[in-house]
């Protein structure tokens, strides 16, 4: 797991407890014990601090648009993209006024169920191939005041692309943005699967996480062209992984 991760697991962690807001989808209840309290309960203030920056830069970006569905991804595995959408997703949905939408779509590595203690049993490539609806595919975590979708089952390459590249991916991301504020995804590396460009064509705006001295300036403008090319929108990125553990938020140039 990443430094950030493993930073703030060992931080001494107070439990937060909001209340659960009206009209949010709350099916199945995660069991993950231990994990799940390491993972899930508290941010360390240097960190959240940091989380809600990227959280503001995204509102400034996006103030234009009624819809937040966006999209995290790296240039190559590994760079720490997980991490940061899942903190992210858990520091929004403490906030009363949001309602906020975790999904796994990273199906060659999916993780995001290991994180919360989550079965991987039903998730999204259920529902695009029509055999689970909606409702049975979300997840609640942290006393229900955040929604969480896992892959499901892994499937075949030659199967999973066309499921994302379908009517009933784009009726899921319709029905997740009328239902929350938030919907963040979380892919594999954009170079290294097919599906991933299709995907951020579905989403508001695309985030690519960048390891500090880990990846070239031209592979992150190959990411950041391949996002453009079939239509869709890029951020910006985050810097992970530098003497600090704050990610930094740089508009539009890498």
């Amino acid at each position: 797991m990443s430094k950030i991760f493993d930073a703030l697991r060992k931080a001494e962690m107070k439990k937060a407890g909001p209340s659960r807001r009206k009209g949010e989808v709350r099916v199945r209840q995660a069991d993950g014990g231990e994990v799940e309290s390491k993972f899930l309960y508290g941010i360390e203030e240097n960190f959240r601090r940091g989380l809600m920056t990227l959280r503001n830069s995204i509102d400034s970006e996006l103030k234009n648009s009624d819809f937040r569905v966006i999209m995290f991804t790296s240039a190559i595995a590994g760079e720490g993209k997980t991490t940061i959408a899942a903190f992210l997703a858990r520091m929004l949905a403490l906030s009363e006024a949001d309602r906020v939408l975790l999904v796994d779509c990273a199906v060659d590595n999916p993780e995001l169920h290991s994180l919360f203690g989550l079965e991987n049993d039903k998730g999204i490539l259920d529902y695009l191939s029509g055999s689970a609806p909606f409702e049975e595919i979300i997840n609640t975590v942290d006393e229900g005041v955040l929604d969480v979708v896992t892959t499901g089952p892994r499937r075949g390459a030659d199967i999973t692309q066309p499921l994302f590249n379908s009517e009933n991916m784009a009726t899921f991301i319709r029905a997740a943005r009328e239902m929350y504020d938030y919907v963040l995804i979380d892919t594999s590396a954009i170079l290294e699967a097919p599906e991933t460009p299709i995907i951020s064509s579905y989403a508001t705006g695309t985030i690519i996480v960048v390891q500090s001295g880990r990846t070239k300036r031209e592979v992150i403008k190959r990411a950041m062209l391949t996002i453009e090319k079939l239509g869709g929108r890029f951020l910006g990125t985050v810097l992970n992984r530098k003497k600090y553990y704050i990610p930094e938020f740089i508009y539009r140039r890498v």
